[in-house]
């Protein structure tokens, strides 16, 4: 694996590969089975009580289709691969967090997002999430407004429910009517699909995602559009994730295709992260109306090893806030929290403003910003995490900014933002959340 120092903007000396030992935590982890997966699914290790846990002799194990891997004395090492090995624990063998865990889950959640000032988030996680925000909301305990999106496959469903995109079916704390899809895959696992090859992987473009290809991982022409016109159809808002140049590019294209069929009309399509965009594609983004929902905190963490990925050239696309915003979209910003497979996100928004107004790491590197010529101002960025946020889930007209008649929704800083020096901000603290005018957070 690669390994920097916190905050690196510059990749050290890469070291041999990682390769976890199970015997170093078997003794720490003896109560509970483990079960570990690769980043990239291309390999797995369990301690001795998972594998004894699916009938699997620690000592000796053997499944067909999966390789065990050796010591060099011969002994297991916990970790396995091969054409069987991503089955070899299946659904049934994992132990899921029981609906008490997952309520106090929730509440510590709850009180995360509070202490960084958040008001309002999107979800996407599961029906038994549903369920929880509602008892929540009985009992008078949420403290975070939710747009709730279920995903794209499941837009049939949602239109059932009667739930349509805008802003007259709001509820108080849950709103429905928005969907998510995913077209390819992230950059931290290098499976974001690209017109060319990796740099670091001349083998390899990316990946699509499920909704985008057959069960044989195969392309399938179409296929995704044809979600997104039903959908679009049934009054329902789209937010679909595209992060390599070819990924925005496709997504685009339907776009055009969706006002085509479709018509035109007041969609607020989301197009989530907008990663990497090609240099044409610039001004479609504008031109169709797109809503782009990026996260800069991605930038801060991802420049450090950017290059080495996809090059120079294409880097100048990467992150590009100034060209999506002078391009016409309209830009909210967001966190990814908890995270993917490949990196955790802090929820902090100042984490993410100090991205956006420096274009560096949490340690200023590099000193000039990396290509500060997509610096925004903080003015800018402040109204990416609210008044646009608002816009972006039809609720402009009730949240996202300091107005008589608006929800009092509000976040009361130690420092004032427009005024501080850029590097202040990472140290800016809350010191009050309030949602409705109740105060639900003071440091």
């Amino acid at each position: 694996y690669d390994s920097w120092a916190a905050g690196s903007a510059g990749g050290e000396a890469r070291t041999a590969p990682f390769a976890p030992n199970m015997a170093g935590v078997e003794e720490l982890t003896a109560r509970h089975p483990m079960y570990l997966s690769k980043f990239d699914n291309s390999e797995y290790a369990a301690n001795a009580t998972a594998m004894r846990s699916i009938g699997i002799d620690p000592a000796n194990p053997q499944a067909p289709g999966v390789e065990f891997v050796r010591d060099a004395n011969g002994r297991p090492t916990g970790v396995f691969k091969g054409r069987g090995a991503r089955n070899l624990f299946g659904r049934s063998a994992i132990q899921r967090f029981d609906d008490d865990r997952r309520r106090a889950q929730t509440r510590h959640a709850l009180e995360s997002i509070a202490s960084y000032g958040v008001t309002s988030v999107s979800d996407m996680s599961d029906d038994k999430q549903v369920e929880i925000y509602k008892e929540l909301i009985a009992a008078g305990e949420l403290t975070v407004r939710v747009d709730y999106r279920y995903t794209l496959d499941r837009w049939q469903y949602v239109a059932d429910q009667g739930f349509r995109a805008g802003p007259g079916l709001a509820d108080k704390w849950l709103r429905f009517g928005g969907l998510k899809g995913h077209i390819d895959g992230i950059m931290g696992t290098s499976s974001a699909r690209f017109f060319e090859p990796y740099d670091s992987d001349p083998e390899s473009r990316g990946r699509w995602r499920v909704l985008m290809t057959d069960r044989d991982g195969n392309f399938v022409e179409g296929q995704f559009l044809k979600y997104m016109l039903d959908a679009d159809a049934a009054g329902l808002q789209m937010t679909v994730h595209a992060i390599g140049d070819e990924a925005n590019n496709v997504l685009l294209n339907y776009l055009e295709e969706l006002a085509a069929q479709n018509g035109e009309k007041d969609r607020r399509f989301r197009l989530v992260h907008a990663q990497v965009i090609a240099p044409d594609d610039f001004p479609r983004v504008g031109e169709l109306g797109v809503m782009a929902e990026v996260q800069p905190y991605h930038l801060s963490d991802d420049m450090r090893w950017m290059e080495e990925r996809i090059g120079y050239e294409r880097c100048k696309g990467a992150y590009a806030f100034k060209r999506i915003q002078d391009n016409g979209a309209v830009m909210c910003f967001g966190s990814d929290w908890p995270g993917t497979s490949a990196a955790s996100y802090p929820i902090n928004p100042m984490l993410g403003l100090y991205a956006a107004v420096t274009r560096q790491t949490v340690n200023q590197e590099p000193p000039e910003g990396w290509f500060p010529e997509e610096r925004i101002t903080v003015e800018d960025a402040i109204r990416a995490y609210t008044l646009n946020g608002a816009y972006s889930t039809f609720e402009e007209d009730r949240k996202g900014s300091i107005t008589v008649g608006k929800l009092a929704d509000i976040a009361v800083l130690n420092r004032n933002l427009l005024t501080c020096e850029p590097t202040e901000i990472l140290t800016t603290e809350v010191l009050y959340t309030i949602v409705g005018g109740e105060i639900v957070y003071r440091r």
